[in-house]
């Protein structure tokens, strides 16, 4: 999923769709305002937010940090060249890039397909972290139930992990799953 999020006026919105799928970015949506975006990204998410300031209701700089503190998005903020320093000094330490307008096409595009790249590095990192909090999960139950089972059968901590993966193998389930039966039914022994 890498479905971009664009805080502007419609026809920038237009101009800016057919380079982010050229980039690879595979859905657009928009908004005109940072309490919409603000509701937008509570509701879904997305890989980048483009936040062409100043918007009807507020500069951006609030909507791009509040982005960047709540999600794992990307935000590319652009902002007229007299104001881009400022900006940026308030922005920088959440990560959000500034670019300043005008900015060329291929300017833009080179911005568009660095945040593309950050993007899919982000989301790596992402799963990778999922995958081990997944693991460490499995982890804690495994070692509560060997406890139970050294406390109530009193196994050995090498009997019980024995016991919990030959019956993880024979029921063909996780060692998860093994570990969640023995301690629901252990808590009420």
């Amino acid at each position: 999923m890498s479905k971009v999020l664009i805080v502007s006026t419609a026809e920038y919105i237009t101009k800016l769709s057919a380079m982010l799928t050229e980039v690879g970015f595979d859905g657009v949506e928009q908004a005109h305002s940072g309490i919409e975006a603000r509701r937008l990204i509570l509701e879904r998410q997305y890989a980048l937010l483009i936040v062409n300031s100043p918007l009807v209701d507020e500069f951006g700089y609030d909507l791009s940090t509040y982005a960047t503190e709540n999600t794992a998005m990307s935000v590319l903020m652009l902002v007229r060249s007299d104001v881009s320093e400022a900006i940026e000094n308030k922005v920088e330490d959440y990560g959000v890039v500034v670019v300043s307008k005008p900015v060329t096409s291929e300017g833009l595009f080179k911005t568009l397909k660095a945040l593309y790249a950050n993007h899919n590095r982000i989301s790596s990192i992402m799963r990778s972290n999922m995958r081990l909090q997944d693991k460490l999960e499995e982890l804690k139950l495994v070692d509560r139930a060997k406890c139970l089972l050294i406390a109530h059968e009193g196994m050995s901590e090498e009997d019980a992990h024995k016991y919990i993966e030959s019956n993880a193998m024979d029921m063909r389930v996780s060692k998860k799953e093994i570990a969640q039966k023995i301690i629901s039914l252990k808590q009420y022994d």
